[in-house]
């Protein structure tokens, strides 16, 4: 399994990096994910400010960075990675509410990128989510 930064299970920070993954899965960060994070009180959730946040995303960028080593070529949405990503979160309830977060997020551009569908296929598969579970109560 891949290295990372060591977080608690189910911490804001763990639950942070899997949204980290997502933002940086299409190779690009866009206002528009960063406004939608605001609009649905992400930070607020996770007891967390936008500075905070930003130390989770760099921590997750310096991650990729050290896991790709000498690569020409970064997989974003490598599938060991993402599971290394994924695996700190444990909680069903986490689980669930990031797979929400996450679909707002992607559609939060107006666009739901190739990497973006495949790191969100992932997760529900690996978390056993059914997606038409999300629109019911926790």
């Amino acid at each position: 399994m891949p290295e990372t930064t060591p977080y608690a299970n189910n911490s804001a920070e763990a639950m942070l990096r899997v949204i980290s993954l997502f933002i940086v899965s299409d190779g690009e960060v866009k206002d528009e994910e960063m406004e939608m994070l605001e609009q649905l009180g992400v930070f607020e959730r996770f007891g967390v400010d936008r500075d905070d946040f930003a130390r989770i995303f760099d921590g997750y960028c310096d991650d990729l960075i050290a896991h790709a080593g000498t690569a020409r070529f970064i997989g974003l949405a490598d599938p060991d990675w993402v599971d290394t990503i994924l695996a700190p979160v444990t909680d069903r309830v986490a689980r669930r509410t990031l797979a929400r977060i996450l679909l707002l997020l992607a559609r939060s551009d107006g666009f739901f990128s190739d990497a973006e569908l495949v790191i969100y296929r992932q997760m529900l598969d690996r978390w056993e989510i059914d997606i038409d579970s999300l629109a019911e109560p926790d």
